[in-house]
């Protein structure tokens, strides 16, 4: 091999060797410094964080920062806040379209059934003309006496009241009284009877009286009727009584007087539909023959201020 090219072998295998050694340290330092670096920081964020919580010594810093910020969030908010109007005022256009729709199918609906009961009334009409029909009586069939209240029940025993209203005004005995109609507690439903009169005042028994009672039905299932009478020792409690086990009676089901003109237990004198109250439960055991009703009556017993009292309308 000549001897020059030994030489420059030489001296490059030195170079390399040399070389090599040189970036190692300058590489180690700069990882280490940047460590150094990171570690300060996130012992300064440590340190920040709990000086923040536990003092109040950054409050101005804290303060002076949110002062910087606001305009920013200021214009952030002004740039933001058409494109959420726009999507809520599109979202309510949707929800009202929608709303509209279900509306108008209800309408529609409510439309077709009053088309469908005035036509039965017509025809039930006509065909009680057809057939000289007499069905029991009706409030249309009786005059109206307005009047208030002039003593309320006496005791928790007494279960009358006392009206302004008398024979002078054509109160009779046995008349039917009712709330007014339109009353915030079931329009028209009824009170009691007149169980005595004088020329310008009258007693009327409630309807929670033991002794009184009135043949009611369900508005829902005509062929559910039965007596209505006071439940056991409250007043707020009425009882449908008598009800056989076929009939179906549901909760809420409103009952009304069922003016029938018979002659056997469960005759009434009462005009037929005077609402008295709706279902508040029911049940029933092999050990009886009835259903066991329980009424919540429509009518506020302690507390009837005006009544109207129903006569027959003069032939």
């Amino acid at each position: 091999m000549p001897r020059n090219r030994t030489v420059r072998l030489a001296v490059l295998g030195s170079s390399v060797q040399r070389a090599a050694p040189s970036g190692f340290p300058s590489s180690r330092s700069s990882a280490l410094k940047r460590r150094i670096v990171v570690g300060f920081l996130v012992l300064a964020s440590l340190v920040l964080i709990t000086v923040s919580f536990r003092s109040s010594a950054l409050d101005g810093v804290q303060g002076t920062g949110a002062t910087v910020l606001r305009p920013f969030e200021v214009a952030a908010d002004r740039i933001a806040r058409p494109f959420a109007d726009t999507v809520g005022w599109f979202r309510g256009l949707v929800d009202a379209k929608h709303e509209n729709e279900k509306l108008r199918a209800q309408n529609e609906a409510l439309r077709r059934q009053l088309i469908l009961d005035e036509g039965a009334i017509h025809e039930n009409v006509e065909l009680k003309k057809a057939l000289n029909y007499i069905g029991p009586p009706s409030i249309a069939d009786y005059d109206r006496i307005d009047t208030s209240v002039v003593a309320n029940p006496q005791s928790a025993l007494d279960e009358s009241i006392v009206i302004g209203a008398g024979s002078s005004d054509g109160v009779q005995p046995n008349s039917v009284v009712v709330e007014p109609l339109g009353g915030p507690d079931g329009s028209g439903a009824l009170v009691g009877t007149v169980d005595r009169v004088t020329s310008h005042a009258s007693r009327v028994t409630l309807l929670t009286d033991s002794g009184s009672a009135v043949t009611a039905t369900d508005v829902t299932n005509p062929h559910v009727i039965g007596a209505v009478r006071r439940g056991g020792g409250s007043s707020d409690v009425l009882i449908l009584d008598r009800v056989p086990k076929t009939p179906v009676v549901r909760i809420g089901d409103t009952i009304v007087t069922a003016g029938s003109l018979g002659t056997g237990p469960l005759k009434s004198k009462f005009p037929r539909g005077i609402p008295i109250g709706t279902v508040s439960s029911r049940s029933a055991n092999d050990t009886t023959l009835f259903q066991n009703i329980q009424l919540k009556p429509l009518v506020d017993f302690s507390s009837i201020q005006t009544v109207v009292v129903l006569v027959p309308k003069s032939r």
